[in-house]
């Protein structure tokens, strides 16, 4: 409740202040009206909504950013507490802006006595009681969405999958070839070179984009010797684009619990607040930078969120929209270098809104060319199915629809990875959806014809002082079980536990004396793999949620889904 009526508060106003916010507010001071009728005028002024709201709109971003600083903690702040607007504007700054919204007749100034670290008394910023309501409404209040595309934009960017297939041609240039890292854990320019060269964009800015992504997907890990190797690519890539694109966008939340903000990594309230009101639109609706922003602001002010609320402007927005983007969630309207606009595509729908379309049937994978060259449709393919088939071919363009290469080397590539003719063969003839030229066949079988396959493993070898000793045990059970190939008249090789299998044989008055270390298997309990993979790409069982948030990417870290959990009991 207000202390004071209107009128009392308008009193304490300077002078000079009161005089120049009569002429703004609209109110003619030329004639014989005393200072009581004239105070009197103006808060008639203030009263009426249409006054106000015709100064609300006049309000800059500076004056916009310490009322709102200001209402939310209490209406009023001195100098020394104002740090959310100092860690945005300089001391010139607040003085030139306090001075203009005394002139508005919006706050007032007063100097207070109190103890302070400096030891002095402090000046004091503060918002007329009257109008705190109705700023808190102003604040609060969500924009006006605007559907139609921003005039003057003729640059339109659909990344589609791009960025995923870039992802892929990363991580199976790392399965087929050993790169190792240099000190500081970067690619050697060479690497660079000859994996950037088959992207969607030959350039170390996307290289160094694609690696970023994957490494904090998981798509690959850094290992022992500083080798980069493969991660959990099955996991990661297991599905179509939708499903494969939920997962890289789970990985990208929930990481950055800061408030700052950096190009690679956007702040989490930032973008989950971003997937919040994406998930109000359709594929039509056009959301400008201008009405995100205002929509974030609404919501921290909303939540009473001082330093978040005043850190979030276009750059930032701008800043945190650049995954949705480059996965393909979202069509970017860009003026010049700048994002204005954006609206979700097709595959943001089915990922962000789950609105997913009915799948259509017999659509085409891929097909593999009497030259040797395989079409590939990607957004068609499950992308784990599309890694194996990067595995033996070589990258040669990427665009809507993907070119490889099938040659001698790509094929020795794949059979140093594990491959075998077989596979190889299996997996084009399952999956193409056009029948394999039968001379792409006749060199697959050629060139894998030319390579000698052996295998060097360390063995357990069982030895006995005769051979009639081993005669003997080969007719047990327990220990036949365990007996791999005969190598010598008194020797076996053996696989299994070997402590069982000592177990078992005592029991049998064989006693058995294990020579040299032996290897133990770290052991990994259950739940290992589900909860690195939940940590990876989302808790996807939560059930205990607010109807508008079932199914949201964003609902594991976005404070807006307890917020609603509470007004649902209410």
């Amino acid at each position: 409740m207000r202390k004071e009526s209107l009128e009392r508060e308008i009193e304490h106003m300077f002078r000079e202040d009161l005089a120049k916010a009569y002429q703004y507010w609209g109110i003619d001071v030329s004639g014989s009206a005393t200072g009581d009728s004239l105070t009197k005028m103006l808060a008639e002024k203030m009263n009426d909504s249409d006054s106000r709201n015709r100064v609300f709109k006049t309000f800059t971003d500076g004056e916009r950013d310490l009322l709102g600083t200001l209402v939310l903690n209490g209406g009023a702040l001195s100098y020394d507490r104002l740090k959310p607007y100092r860690k945005i504007y300089s001391y010139g700054q607040l003085n030139q802006t306090e001075r203009d919204l005394r002139k508005k007749g919006i706050i007032i100034r007063k100097t207070m006595s109190r103890l302070t670290d400096y030891g002095r008394e402090v000046a004091e910023f503060k918002v007329l009681d009257f109008l705190q309501v109705h700023l808190k409404e102003y604040f609060s209040r969500k924009p006006t969405p605007d559907p139609e595309k921003p005039k003057h934009i003729r640059s339109l960017v659909d990344e589609r999958d791009t960025l995923l297939i870039d992802a892929l041609i990363l991580v199976s240039y790392l399965a087929k070839n050993e790169v190792r890292l240099t000190g500081s854990w970067e690619f050697p320019k060479r690497e660079i070179d000859h994996i950037k060269n088959a992207m969607s964009k030959p350039t170390e800015q996307r290289f160094d984009l694609v690696q970023k992504m994957a490494r904090k997907a998981g798509a690959y890990a850094i290992v022992d010797e500083d080798r980069a190797v493969p991660g959990k690519v099955e996991a990661l890539f297991s599905g179509e684009q939708d499903e494969v694109s939920r997962r890289v966008l789970f990985s990208a939340l929930g990481r950055s619990r800061a408030i700052w903000a950096t190009p690679d990594q956007p702040t989490e309230y930032t973008l989950n607040l971003i997937i919040c009101r994406l998930r109000e639109g359709t594929q039509e609706e056009w959301i400008s930078i201008t009405e995100m922003r205002e929509w974030i602001r609404s919501e921290l002010f909303i939540e009473g969120q001082p330093l978040k609320w005043i850190q979030v402007d276009d750059n930032r927005v701008r800043m945190a929209l650049e995954t949705p983007v480059l996965l393909g969630l979202l069509e970017a309207a860009y003026k010049g270098k700048n994002l204005e606009a954006v609206r979700l595509t097709q595959n943001g729908e089915a990922v962000i809104a789950r609105k997913r379309n009915p799948k259509t049937e017999d659509t085409d994978t891929f097909i593999v060319l009497p030259n040797f060259e395989t079409t590939v449709f990607s957004s068609e393919m499950d992308y784990y199915k599309l890694y194996n088939l990067m595995l033996f071919t070589m990258p040669v363009k990427t665009d809507v629809v993907s070119t490889f290469r099938i040659t001698d080397r790509s094929i020795f590539q794949a059979i140093e990875v594990g491959l075998r003719e077989h596979q190889i063969l299996e997996f084009l003839e399952k999956e193409s959806s056009k029948r394999v030229p039968k001379n792409v066949i006749r060199s697959i079988k050629d060139w894998t014809s030319q390579t000698t396959f052996a295998t060097v493993s360390d063995v357990m070898l069982f030895e006995t002082e005769n051979e009639r000793a081993l005669e003997n045990l080969l007719l047990i059970r327990d220990f036949g079980s365990n007996v791999v190939r005969r190598v010598g008249p008194t020797a076996v090789i053996i696989a299994g536990d070997m402590e069982k299998f000592g177990e078992r044989l005592r029991k049998h008055k064989c006693n058995v004396k294990i020579t040299g270390k032996q290897s133990i298997e770290s052991e990994v309990s259950k739940g290992t793999a589900i909860t690195e993979q939940v940590l990876l790409y989302g808790d996807q069982t939560v059930a205990d949620v607010p109807e508008a948030c079932v199914g949201c990417p964003a609902i594991a870290t976005c404070n807006r889904v307890a917020r609603r959990k509470t007004r649902a009991r209410r």
